[in-house]
């Protein structure tokens, strides 16, 4: 525990400056690999952030044939590339492709792939708190909608597909809650290990929301507005204390079971380096906050909580407003499993009494964590082979 919150404030302080992804971070490669097609787009939200869009259009054996567009949504701390670090047959983004759908995997605000804005330079001290000013609410506010109207415009599609893993779920109902409109352009949403409700957290997450107040205010002391950065420093951290012995090779295994849930069954080792090279890919301290705030809600899914007075300023109401999840009509599957520490099945149940048009599908595997939706080795069979047998419904 101490191991892990010391990485997350060294990380934040050796991510002083911030650059494009490097080449040997770049997905194309891990995608071109393996002999599929790949595509690289920027979109510019309303409020200034670039981001990059990552695209598979079709997969090995489609012929070119370009079918149904797919957003395959990343959770905090990730990226596009967390689709695709698997073999062909586990990695979520090669599948869907290979079954026929055009995926488009984008890059939130801030991560490694979409570090850059049309007036803030985060390597500018004097732009980085603002810069750094967002949480899931501004993802699912500005970035989802400019993702989803860039696909639909470039595919000539009125409708697309939605998956989304963890935040990825979370900024989703954010937004349809927000932009309700958006719920016409969604055919039918994958949500894997969804979080809106954070009462029934458990493991090493729970203890961090308990002390997330006191990290807060180390964070505004010290100005640290972003953590775990993809970076030279970073990346020293996970060579040193990941792949230098076999004993540090489980330390890191142990502190990813500590945060999603104990799964060794399902952890491809080999996999690991990997994903360490990949994850993680940064976030906002505003992110990490909020979902604390959730945590500390009382089952409430609201808006980032200022303060009362900041709060009368922005909501016009002494607390933030919570997101009317009612207002959901986008068909909704909420995929769940027993061992997953951060989206709890109470927690998950209690979401779909909320919303109007869902569906819950327990993972068949006691041992399934909140990691395995991306990585595990029988992904297919657990989870992805379900999740298209209803997206074909649609």
């Amino acid at each position: 525990m101490r191991y892990l919150i010391f990485i997350v404030f060294l990380g934040s302080f050796g991510c002083c400056n911030f650059v494009a992804a490097k080449d040997d971070l770049a997905v194309s490669k891990l995608v071109l690999g393996q002999g599929y097609p790949f595509e690289e787009y920027e979109v510019v939200t309303e409020d200034g952030y670039i981001l990059s869009l990552h695209r598979i259009p079709y997969g090995k054996n489609n012929k070119g044939k370009i079918g149904r567009p797919v957003i395959v949504q990343h959770g905090v701390l990730a990226s596009s590339a967390c689709w695709v670090l698997s073999r062909t047959d586990q990695g979520l983004g090669f599948i869907m492709a290979d079954h026929g759908y055009d995926v488009w995997m984008p890059n939130n605000r801030g991560n490694t792939y979409s570090l850059k804005h049309t007036s803030l330079n985060p390597n500018n001290p004097l732009d980085k708190q603002e810069y750094w000013d967002f949480s899931f609410h501004e993802m699912g506010y500005y970035d989802q909608p400019a993702f989803i109207d860039f696909i639909l415009n470039k595919t000539d599609h009125k409708k697309l597909f939605y998956i989304g893993h963890s935040q990825g779920t979370t900024q989703f109902f954010a937004l349809m809650s927000t932009r309700p409109e958006y719920n016409e352009k969604v055919i039918h949403m994958s949500a894997l290990a969804p979080i809106a409700f954070l009462d029934h957290s458990r493991g090493t997450l729970k203890v961090l929301f308990f002390l997330s107040n006191l990290l807060s205010k180390i964070a505004d002391f010290l100005h640290i507005y972003n953590v775990l950065p993809s970076s030279p420093f970073m990346r020293g951290v996970d060579k040193l204390f990941c792949k230098t012995l076999p004993f540090t090779n489980i330390l890191c295994e142990n502190i990813l079971f500590l945060i999603a849930g104990y799964d060794s069954q399902e952890l491809n080792m080999t996999l690991l380096p990997v994903i360490t090279k990949y994850t993680p890919a940064g976030a906002s301290s505003k992110q990490l906050i909020h979902f604390s705030q959730i945590a500390h809600s009382g089952q409430k899914f609201a808006q980032y909580d200022y303060g009362w007075y900041e709060n009368l300023v922005r909501y016009h109401h002494p607390y933030p407003l919570e997101y009317n999840v009612s207002r959901i009509t986008t068909p909704v599957t909420l995929h769940y499993s027993h061992n997953d520490w951060v989206s709890g099945i109470k927690d998950v149940l209690m979401l779909k009494s909320k919303l109007p048009n869902a569906e819950d599908i327990l993972v068949p595997f006691f041992y399934f964590n909140h990691l395995d939706f991306m990585w595990a080795k029988d992904a297919w069979t657990l989870l992805y082979k379900p999740m298209l047998e209803i997206i074909l419904r649609y």
